[in-house]
Parts: C-alpha cells; sequence; structure tokens
C-alpha cells in the first residue's frame, strides 16, 4: 500500500527529472539554434522527436496498472510513475544530444 511519504517522494522524483529535462534542452536548443538549418538537420531533429513520443507512449501504456488503484496515495502513485515512464524516453535523449558537441 502506498503512503503519503511514498507519494510525496515520487512526485519529487519526478519533479527533479522535469528540471533536469528542461536544463539540458535549453543547452541543446541554444546550441541548434546558433547553427544554419538544414533540411537535413530538420528532418533528423522531427524524426528525433516523432521517435521520442512513440517509445513514450509505448512505455508510459507499460506503466498503466492493470486495475485501478484503490485510495488515493495509490492512485498518486501510479500516475507518477506513468508521468515518470513517459518521461524517461525524452530525458534519456535529452542527455545524449547534451553530451555530444
Amino acid at each position: 500500500m502506498a503512503t503519503p511519504l511514498d507519494l510525496f517522494f515520487a512526485w519529487q522524483r519526478l519533479g527533479i527529472e522535469w528540471m533536469s529535462l528542461m536544463a539540458g534542452s535549453g543547452a541543446v536548443i541554444a546550441r541548434r539554434t546558433g547553427r544554419r538549418p538544414t533540411a537535413r538537420r530538420l528532418h533528423a531533429m522531427a524524426s528525433e522527436k516523432v521517435l521520442a513520443a512513440t517509445v513514450a507512449s509505448q512505455a508510459m501504456a507499460r506503466a498503466m496498472p492493470p486495475t485501478i488503484p484503490a485510495t488515493l496515495p495509490a492512485m498518486g502513485l501510479a500516475w507518477a510513475r506513468i508521468l515518470a515512464a513517459g518521461m524517461a524516453p525524452y530525458s534519456a535523449r535529452a542527455r545524449a544530444n547534451g553530451r555530444r558537441r
């Protein structure tokens, strides 16, 4: 059974991951907008977003609980897990792009 403390920490982790994603994507966006856009680069960026969205939606579907959680803390914990699973592909891609020069 999920306790309110479990729920708090799950949403804290999700918030920290979100802030990390936003910080990393800012650096990537700044670097990419400083370059001259070519059709190849624009296609690569668009296809990378579509791939991340597809992987994220599949991860969220896999993270769905088989039944509706019985309590409010359990439901909040389930939602935090679903959202974290969906954000993971974007975070991985942003970290990989941030390491690239």
